[in-house]
């Protein structure tokens, strides 16, 4: 499978996305794309961020959609040892990364000899693993299980369109968190990437 992560700063959402393409040899380019999320929050202001933002993150937190970590920012290393865990179940060939904030996580998964990769957030780096993603959903070739996280970020997320047709997340215009979908774009690239070698 292929990763995305997106940290968070203080409020947004820590998303992990693991993307399992279809089976080597799908040469018609027809296969199913699954996802299986990883998704943390802090746990001082679940209850007030459930308000605000008005979301049942405590409802999702019981049922195991969203992990908490103590305190009022996200715990970067307990997602680095979930991370290294999900690493020992599952063949993780690459995980793509938001060049923010990641500095110190993703040397110590890079220590732990996982391949970690910079994805920029510009259109250069986000356009190709954006429109691909919208083409898997479009297609029905997009299964994540339900997964309410992630379906209410893919609902917030807004792109913006440069004048050459090509697309990028817009973190400001979207209306709610989309770091669960954002996560999922990066997992795209890698994943779209290796299957064009």
């Amino acid at each position: 499978c292929y990763a995305g992560l997106d940290l968070s700063s203080t409020t947004d959402l820590t998303a992990l996305a693991l993307i399992f393409p279809p089976e080597a040899g799908d040469p018609d380019d027809k296969g199913i794309y699954q996802v299986v999320m990883r998704i943390w929050l802090s746990e001082d202001n679940i209850e007030k961020r459930s308000r605000n933002d008005g979301v049942p993150y405590d409802l999702w937190e019981s049922q195991g959609w969203v992990k908490t970590s103590r305190g009022s920012a996200i715990d970067y290393a307990a997602v680095r040892e979930e991370i290294i865990e999900l690493s020992k179940r599952f063949n993780i060939a690459e995980i793509g990364f938001d060049r923010w904030g990641a500095t110190q996580i993703t040397q110590e998964l890079s220590d732990e000899g996982l391949t970690v990769v910079p994805i920029g957030q510009g259109f250069r780096d986000m356009s190709f693993p954006t429109k691909e993603l919208l083409r898997l959903v479009l297609g029905g070739r997009f299964q994540h299980g339900g997964h309410p996280v992630l379906r209410w970020a893919a609902d917030n997320l807004v792109v913006m369109t440069d004048a050459a047709g090509n697309l990028k997340p817009n973190k400001e215009k979207s209306t709610e968190r989309i770091d669960p979908a954002v996560s999922a774009i990066m997992a795209i690239d890698r994943a779209r990437r290796h299957a064009a070698e």
